[in-house]
């Protein structure tokens, strides 16, 4: 009987405390931030009997979006998010009397669905992880998706409030398709900041 006792005591110290920590946590939030590297390549450059064809992209300079998660057991994040960069390229065409020029201004989609593992303990913490864009849109060009993610960061938390600094990298396969005038570049590191409201 007193060994019995003894062994509900050990069980009950060692799952109070799960108890006392909410098993799931349900976020939402928006993402800025700023590539670094090149955001489109042109994927199509020919030349015919009459006339020389060329596309001339433009970087973006921005990343926006937006994001929506949960928080497991304090630890395991999973994020699906929206994340939109201006799109700019120039088409050339050669004849050999004239070489108009058109200007194309577009937007590109990705829809990453990620998965990072928070570290330590406290209101500051690191995390890493990974995981894929399911879609990606670019005006212009074809979907690269599948493409696989790498991410590592900082978590600042504050009550409900959690701001995420962090570094991605996408690495895009090569775009195949009927659409193929640009696309983006095989590699594709970004610095992000997350802005998160956690209930």
């Amino acid at each position: 009987m007193k060994y019995r006792l003894n062994v509900c005591i050990v069980v009950a110290l060692a799952v109070i405390p799960t108890f006392a920590q909410r098993p799931v946590s349900i976020e939402v939030g928006a993402y800025g931030g700023l590539p670094l590297d090149h955001t489109l390549q042109s994927n199509f450059c020919c030349t015919t009997a009459i006339a020389f064809f060329q596309y001339e992209p433009k970087d973006a300079s921005y990343i926006t979006g937006m994001s929506a998660g949960v928080l497991l057991y304090d630890h395991v994040h999973v994020s699906f998010g929206a994340m939109y960069m201006p799109v700019s390229f120039r088409s050339l065409t050669a004849f050999p009397l004239t070489i108009p020029v058109t200007s194309t201004h577009g937007t590109s989609w990705e829809f990453p669905l990620l998965g990072d593992y928070r570290w330590l303990s406290g209101a500051v913490r690191p995390f890493s992880g990974g995981g894929i864009v399911v879609r990606n849109r670019i005006s212009g060009g074809d979907d690269q998706a599948p493409a696989p993610v790498i991410s590592a960061g900082v978590e600042w938390v504050r009550h409900s409030f959690v701001i995420r600094p962090e570094f991605r990298y996408i690495h895009y396969p090569e775009a195949i398709g009927p659409n193929g005038s640009v696309g983006r570049p095989g590699s594709q590191p970004q610095f992000l900041v997350g802005f998160m409201y956690r209930l």
